[in-house]
């Protein structure tokens, strides 16, 4: 059977949620298909508190605005399937469907929604039984309030490794401390104590103590290498939680499971250079990052860029979130690595390019909505990647550059 509609969204998360709203308040029709057997994508385990939020807003629940996407969605006959693959295209646009029994979507326009994927962090022990990804472990923890261990060591510096560090210990779980991955090629800097500190001050706004959140900033800018030396002496945690930038987990050890870590002080360059300790744990959680996740746009023939401060290889596109592949867009993680309230902003965004691209009116101009988005940037509470402005830049120089030899060729 072949189902027909307006829009087909790929990727039931923030972005993709938030687009089929956006178009079906404009009248048209649309899918959203996503491989997960829930919508929500990321936000299912998300649970954190933002202090500068307003009283109302202090929660983030993810869990919840997901139900609450998801039936605004469905109200307005939005059709999402859910634990369905879409392996592949053909034409503008026929989507091939398994795990439905719809075996084919066709649709006017496209908006590949599919987020991001974390980057593996290997390491000497990574494969025991007990070691899980970061990303999995915000799952058990706020979706099925599930403790992944007793004592659990976190390995590596970043906004999602702290912000879930944090939510497992209001959980109950005793985290022992997150520290530094072991210096390596794959791990891209993840392993330098200097950028965990940059990273580490990113969240600084999600502590509850006032004077972390306002020493975050101060320590990942000049102060930075004299922070860097004296935490040597491991006198940062935040809400009991050690934060080791001068040590690193060198090796997970365990006979049939995760039994401890081998934790190593490092040098200011992240070499080991001091002695190591023998840590008990029972879980291990690995953070290496997230890159977006591109594989569709690249079946589809979207032109990709490298932009480090993206997050790594996205697809090219302009500042309506549209691409050089007609009547294709982008919107989410897949254009770079933000929080979910960014996420959703670049949904509705890319909801009203859509709509107007099919002839539609909105209650947004495409100016309006492009504004919220780097007002919904500039007000996140923590951001991923500290130069995703420049990296923002960047593109939109490279889609310049591409406008102006479209319109040269298309004029020879």
């Amino acid at each position: 059977m072949t189902l027909t509609v307006d829009a087909v969204i790929i990727g039931a998360g923030p972005a993709g949620l938030s687009a089929a709203v956006e178009i079906a308040r404009t009248g048209l029709s649309a899918a959203v298909i996503d491989e997960y057997p829930y919508p929500g994508g990321r936000l299912l385990g998300q649970l954190f508190e933002d202090p500068y939020a307003p009283e109302q807003d202090k929660v983030w629940d993810g869990k919840k605005l997901a139900r609450r996407l998801e039936e605004e969605a469905r109200n307005l006959n939005v059709k999402i399937f859910c634990g369905v693959t879409a392996w592949s295209a053909s034409g503008k646009w026929r989507i091939h469907l398994r795990g439905s029994s719809e075996k084919y979507i066709d649709a006017k326009a496209i908006l590949l929604a599919t987020g991001a994927v974390e980057r593996a962090v290997p390491l000497p022990g990574w494969t025991l039984p007990g070691v899980v990804s970061i990303g999995a472990a915000q799952v058990f923890t706020n979706v099925h309030r599930v403790s992944i261990g007793q004592r659990v060591m976190v390995v590596g510096v970043d906004p999602l490794a702290i912000s879930v560090a944090l939510e497992m210990q209001r959980a109950g779980i005793n985290v022992v401390g997150v520290a530094l991955p072991p210096v390596h090629p794959i791990n891209s800097g993840l392993g330098l104590p200097i950028d965990g500190m940059r990273r580490l001050a990113s969240v600084s706004s999600l502590a509850t103590s006032s004077f972390h959140r306002k020493m975050g900033p101060l320590a990942a800018g000049k102060l930075s290498k004299l922070a860097i030396h004296a935490l040597r002496f491991n006198l940062l945690h935040l809400e009991g939680i050690p934060i080791y930038l001068r040590k690193a987990v060198i090796a997970i050890k365990g006979t049939d499971v995760v039994e401890a870590v081998i934790l190593q002080r490092v040098s200011i360059n992240g070499i080991p250079n001091g002695p190591s300790e023998h840590v008990a744990v029972d879980s291990v959680c690995l953070s290496g990052g997230l890159y977006p996740l591109v594989d569709f746009a690249q079946v589809v023939g979207c032109p990709l860029v490298r932009i480090p401060e993206l997050g790594g290889v996205v697809p090219l596109h302009g500042p309506d979130l549209s691409t050089p592949v007609d009547s294709l867009f982008v919107a989410g993680n897949i254009v770079g690595i933000e929080s979910g309230k960014v996420a959703m902003a670049q949904g509705r965004l890319a909801g009203v390019a859509i709509s107007r691209f099919l002839g539609k009116r909105t209650s947004l101009t495409l100016e309006e909505a492009e504004q919220n988005v780097q007002k919904t940037r500039d007000h996140s509470s923590f951001k991923f990647l500290p130069n995703i402005d420049i990296g923002n830049a960047k593109m939109n120089e490279l889609w310049e550059s591409h406008s102006a030899i479209s319109t040269f060729m298309s004029m020879s």
